[in-house]
């Protein structure tokens, strides 16, 4: 949920009054933190009762705000659609269709983790007495609001149980407007994780890694403390910080890194069959198979991560590497956003990860909501880059950890150290970190991170294969061991992005193949699909998975909607029959639709669904959902009846998708006049992890 701070010596105005001429600031300076005796709470509600009302006013903020407008301008030309925002919305309807999805889970009363290991609980009393009892909300008040409408359809079980904390308003707008404008980027991220899911360059590094600290254990040269493991722990066991003694943990951590040794012929040399063998063993093999559901990137990535805790030395702490563009630049928005491809970027330390931090009545809050006045939060939202919990201290303090074992391991000097940790981390946190319980660092936020590793490097000889893209594009930007985040994150953009206002069916289709190229690369392996989880304890990666049979449905949906929209078939009446027949016409010989054509399409649609009238875009695709259920295809042996009942499935998406398309804005029949109803997008929504 969404909440905002003020002193109790002010009023909202503090809040509602936007910050017209702040584009970038020191938050300690702007809003000084409040102690608990002087610290009012004002949660989203007490400004504006409804919801869109709420989200109405925030995008009237951003209308004027200079960030704002310079993201929807840099969001308008990478995406070829247009992101402005006009009467309080976005101009396009999947846009504003959007920004409502992220409104219901960001003000949701069922959305909120403090200091929890748990996440989403099922009923608002149980999030009540979890967490709003302890900061004086009304119980009553979301209980109603838990029961509206706007947020009675919203799935929060396998969503992220964000709380969100801000002073104002305009940082309010900037974080949502920011969150829409990089919308495409969450599944370009992912596509490009998917890709590092099953490389083979990154994985020889992470490999290399292991067989030094292998050897050096079979050598006696150092000394590990294996019950300081970390992640281990909860992908064998489901146990997250198990605290066990040193002859439990010593088995299985001696016996999964043999095991990682043991997948490539180039370190097998160096396996230790009887740690293997043990290994296997524990608890009935049980363990072992659990393990062996992560792909290899993922297992020695878990390793490397818990080495750095369990090798001598430990983890260490470390400052923060921030990127940004310079203060002219940032200062100049957004008149001056037609010159942003020349700009350049600096990267400079922090002690820590952001300075938006309500304070320890708010614990681990700053993970979850960025600082909006942020040179570096402004910048990375200029490069329409994923944000989320920040940049990683975790991520840099590894990287310093390993770097200090490189004298007592020489074989360590020829692996990219901050490369490869962060490269590791970016695919264990988007896919298999349970983001549903706290915040992940995001690709671009981690990458960061490898300024951490000052080790002057010439990177130019490593082979980049094309069909190792995210790797390549990692090492054709990172040449000194040092990445250059803006340049790689243009790169994946490039690389695995789509223009024009069908982007969003494009992406979801290039996921589904980027994730069944990942599960064919990894035989046994499994990807997490958290979105449908709903049972909060269970654990990676035994949650929901993905199927190949899911993926595949995936791709045919978008190829047979692909041919609808290059050859979409017009509908003619046909006396005496439920459904229209399909007559074929090139895109170019169907016009706009006329208020007939209109009605002939919601009149087809209501016919098939088997209701005497339309009753709007959201409730009819409501019924067709469930219309689907009752009728799939796929409950039948019978060829023709399958293939009919599949063009007719097609033929509703298609006529749905032209009434959303179609510059008129779709209509609702009530008992024969035609009223404008609210404005809807495809029928099938980008599918969100």
């Amino acid at each position: 949920m969404l909440i905002f701070l003020r002193s109790s010596a002010v009023t909202n105005a503090v809040i509602t009054t936007a910050l017209d001429e702040v584009t970038v600031a020191s938050y300690t300076t702007q809003y000084p933190k409040l102690g608990d005796g002087v610290r009012t709470i004002v949660p989203w509600y007490s400004l504006d009762a409804d919801p869109m009302d709420f989200g109405r006013r925030l995008l009237r903020v951003a209308a004027a705000d200079k960030v704002c407008l310079a993201l929807i301008a840099r969001a308008t030309t990478t995406w070829g659609v247009d992101f402005s925002i006009r009467d309080d919305a976005f101009v396009t309807a999947d846009v504003q269709k959007h920004y409502v999805k992220q409104l219901k889970i960001w003000l949701s009363p069922l959305s909120g983790n403090l200091n929890s290991r748990d996440a989403h609980r099922a009923t608002v009393d149980e999030q009540y007495a979890r967490l709003w009892n302890g900061y004086g909300l009304s119980q009553a008040t979301l209980r109603l609001l838990a029961a509206s409408d706007f947020f009675k359809d919203l799935n929060v079980a396998g969503r992220r149980d964000r709380i969100q904390i801000y002073r104002n308003v305009t940082e309010a707008a900037r974080a949502l407007v920011g969150e829409v404008t990089s919308w495409p980027s969450r599944t370009i991220e992912k596509i490009a994780v998917l890709s590092l899911l099953r490389s083979p360059g990154l994985a020889a590094f992470q490999l290399q890694m292991l067989e030094a600290v292998a050897n050096a254990f079979t050598a006696n040269t150092i000394v590990p403390t294996h019950r300081m493991w970390e992640y281990l722990p909860y992908y064998l066991r489901g146990a997250p910080l198990e605290a066990v003694a040193e002859d439990v943990a010593r088995p299985r951590v001696l016996g999964a890194i043999h095991d990682a040794l043991d997948d490539s012929a180039a370190t097998r040399a160096s396996v230790n069959r009887g740690a293997v063998d043990t290994f296997k063993g524990l608890a009935g093999g049980a363990e072992y198979r659990r393990w062996r559901l992560l792909p290899p990137v993922v297992r020695y990535q878990v390793l490397i991560s818990d080495l750095a805790r369990i090798l001598p030395g430990g983890k260490h702490a470390s400052n923060h590497w921030r990127v940004s563009f310079g203060a002219p630049q940032l200062n100049g928005l957004p008149d001056n956003i037609g010159g942003y491809g020349g700009w350049a970027t600096a990267m400079s330390q922090h002690d820590s990860a952001t300075p938006h931090d309500p304070g320890k009545a708010f614990p681990f809050a700053a993970g979850w909501s960025r600082n909006e006045l942020c040179p570096n939060v402004v910048s990375s939202r200029l490069m329409l880059a994923p944000l989320y919990a920040g940049t990683s201290g975790h991520n840099q303090g590894r990287i310093l950890a390993w770097l200090n074992l490189v004298g007592t391991l020489p074989a360590l000097a020829n692996v990219p150290l901050g490369l490869v940790i962060s490269a590791g981390y970016s695919v264990l946190w988007r896919l298999y970190y349970d983001k549903r319980v706290s915040g992940f660092h995001t690709l671009f936020e981690t990458f960061q991170g490898t300024y951490a590793d000052a080790t002057v490097r010439n990177l130019g000889a490593i082979a980049r294969p094309a069909e190792d893209a995210a790797w390549s594009a990692i090492l054709a930007s990172s040449l000194t061991g040092q990445t250059n985040v803006r340049t790689f994150w243009s790169e994946c953009i490039r690389l695995f992005g789509k223009r024009g206002p069908s982007f969003h069916r494009e992406l979801k289709a290039a996921t589904a193949s980027a994730r069944q190229a990942a599960l064919e690369a990894c035989p046994g392996a499994v990807i997490p699909r958290w979105n449908t989880t709903g049972d909060v304890d269970r654990t990676a990666p035994e949650v929901d998975v993905w199927t190949p049979e899911q993926n595949a449905a995936v791709l045919r949906e978008y190829a047979e909607w692909r041919r609808l929209a290059e050859n979409p078939p017009v509908p003619q009446p046909v006396s005496g029959s439920v459904m229209n027949s399909l007559v074929l016409f090139k895109p170019e010989e169907v016009p706009s639709l006329s208020l007939k054509d209109r009605m002939q399409f919601q009149v087809d649609i209501a016919a098939i669904l088997g209701v005497d009238q339309y009753m709007g875009d959201p409730a009819m695709k409501k019924l067709f959902n469930k219309w689907l259920v009752k009728n799939a295809s796929d409950k039948t042996t019978d060829l023709e009846e399958r293939a009919e009942r599949d063009e007719r499935i097609k033929h509703i998406r298609w006529m749905f998708d032209k009434l959303a398309s179609d510059g008129g804005g779709p209509q609702k029949m009530l008992m024969g006049p035609m009223v404008q109803a609210a404005s809807s997008s495809a029928l099938n929504p980008d599918e969100v992890d």
